[in-house]
């Protein structure tokens, strides 16, 4: 794997590290359902590559997977922390990373909104809310 254009991840507590290749086919948002309960959240973020484009720096060991019924999805996160990180389709095909876990974003933009009629009620309210409460801009992490 050739990591001149890379990006590092890792999960909250710092137990798992990767290094991926910033050449993702796509960059999605998904709001059905399985993804709001997956993220806990109103949608995922997931840039998507091939399996080959990742090297587990540390603590592959503390990764642990669920494999979701009737899908392509396999959930992976630190057993430490909970945080998801990078998994395989279940078909091998595809490498899901969620863009959260990332050091930076992917130079790819997002290109497709999935699941926008399952998005949450509460959604379009606060979205709503974004003129009023943002004001200043946020520094940088």
């Amino acid at each position: 794997m050739d990591l001149t254009n890379d990006i590092n991840g890792q999960c909250i507590c710092g137990a798992v590290r990767y290094r991926v290749q910033d050449n993702m086919a796509a960059f999605k948002l998904c709001y059905c359902s399985l993804c709001q309960k997956a993220s806990g959240s109103a949608h995922v973020a997931n840039a998507f590559t091939t399996p080959d484009q990742i090297k587990w720096l540390q603590g592959k060991d503390m990764l642990t997977s669920f494999d979701v019924p009737n899908s392509q999805v396999r959930r992976v996160f630190c057993r430490v922390c909970g945080t998801t990180l990078p998994f395989e389709t279940q078909n091998g095909k595809f490498l899901v990373v969620p863009v959260g876990s990332l050091s930076r974003p992917p130079s790819s933009p997002v290109a497709a909104i999935a699941g926008w009629a399952s998005r949450p009620a509460w959604y379009d309210t606060a979205l709503g809310l974004i003129e009023e409460t943002c004001t200043e801009e946020r520094p940088a992490q």
